[in-house]
Order: structure tokens, then sequence, then C-alpha cells
């Protein structure tokens, strides 16, 4: 089996999947699957968001945990004390490595989303909008109106990627919190730099594998899953195929 057969094999088991696994670094690899559709960004709308957020505003100005808003579900902002004060940097990095989305909500009051869609779009990005936040009431129905498609994400990485003042984002990427997908079948040791995104039906991930050889954009994009959980697992059984293919340890 070739790379192209494997992701063939992903994307065929249901209709509302796209891949794009394409090399930054090492022997030219690209292979895309319904690289154009569009699906709803859920959680990788933070990627842009941290990019505006450190591209816009003074990354070193200091925020209180008490100007943070709070969430019915799990936050690591209830660990801080009220008084705790953060930098913008170091909002975004707990973002993007927790996907806190107090945080992001905070962080979209900030720059707005006109500025997070204008962002991606001067990427190259230009299906990715920005629609709605990442408060409570936005985490049902609503959170499906923001858009993203495979090709999109991969350009938002490689910029993310080629850019000097955002590698603080790469690194927090790499120290993600939810390592469910991607790297799932993956070496520890392997450095993978990615965000998830999930709703009802919905997984994704998309992120950067740092090789021995080779570095790799590899994203996953699905929607009307029945079971997610096992998404998660076909993920990672996909990936960890195809970067053996490559020549790569797993």
């Amino acid at each position: 089996m070739d790379v192209e057969s494997r992701i063939d094999a992903f994307v065929s088991t249901h209709p509302s999947r796209a891949v794009v696994v394409q090399s930054l670094r090492g022997s030219p690899v690209c292979v895309q699957r319904h690289a154009s559709r569009v699906f709803p960004a859920a959680s990788l709308m933070k990627v842009p968001l941290a990019i505006t957020t450190l591209e816009q505003l003074d990354a070193e100005q200091t925020v209180s945990r008490s100007d943070l808003g709070t969430t019915a579900y799990p936050s690591l902002l209830e660990v801080f004390d009220e008084q705790h004060t953060f930098t913008l940097r170091e909002l975004c990095c707990l973002m993007l490595s927790t996907s806190d989305n107090p945080i992001g909500s905070y962080l979209t009051d900030r720059v707005g989303m006109t500025a997070v869609t204008q962002t991606a779009h001067r990427i190259g990005a230009v299906e990715t909008c920005m629609r709605v936040g990442f408060t409570d009431d936005e985490l049902a129905a609503p959170a499906r109106q923001s858009t993203t498609t495979a090709a999109d994400m991969s350009l938002i990485l490689e910029y993310t990627a080629s850019q000097p003042h955002l590698q603080t984002m790469v690194r927090a990427m790499r120290n993600s919190m939810r390592n469910f997908r991607l790297p799932l079948r993956l070496p520890d040791e392997l450095p993978v730099a990615h965000k998830t995104g999930s709703l009802r039906g919905l997984a994704h991930d998309a992120g950067i594998l740092y090789g021995r050889d080779r570095d790799v954009v590899a994203v996953f994009l699905t929607d009307d899953q029945s079971d997610t959980a096992h998404v998660g697992m076909e993920i990672g059984d996909c990936i960890a195929d195809v970067w053996r293919l490559l020549g790569e340890a797993v």
C-alpha cells in the first residue's frame, strides 16, 4: 500500500471526510482528498484567532484572571487565583494547548471575528470565516457557523510554521493536552504541533509532524460521524501508516 491508497481508504469509508498531507521539509509529498470541501471549523478557528491576536495586539500586555470569563465546562483557568495575570501571548498559548473556550471568547472580544476572517483570507485561506465565538451559548448549533477547509488549514499551519514571531504558537501546539487523534499511534517523542476541533458528530485534527528526515502538514477533517471517539482512532491509525510509508519511525 502507498500513501495515496492509505488516505483513500480513510476517506472512502464516509463521504464527510477530507485530508491534506503536504511536506514542508524533505522529499516532496502532496496528497489532497476533498480539500476544498467546507466544514464547520469548531476549535480549529483558534489558530487564526491566535495569529490575529499576536499580530494586531501587544503580545506582552497583561490580563487579570478576573477579566476572563467562566464556563460550565472544565477550564484550565479554574486552577488560577482571581488576581493572577497573564500576557496575551501566554493566553494564546494556553488556548492552543488546552483549547480553553473562555480564553477563546476573551481574545475574540479583543480582536473581533471580522479581523480573524481577514487574517485567514490574507494568508490565502479564503473559505475560512469566523462567524461565532466560544461562549457556552455558542457551543451548540451556532458553533457550526464558522467554516474552514482542509486546504485552508494546511495554508494556515504552513504560515504559522514559517513566521518567526509565531513560533510560540508552534511550541504551544507541540504541547497540546489533546493527543487522541494525530499523535495517538505515533512515538511519544515525536513533535506534533497540532490543534483539534470537536463538535457533536465532528472530529478534526490539523498539525505538523516534525520527523527525522521530513516535516509534514497533516489535516484531517470529518463531520456527520456516528462515533467521534472511533474516528479519532481511525485518524491516528491512518497518519501512523502514512508516517511509516514515508520512511519515518513509528
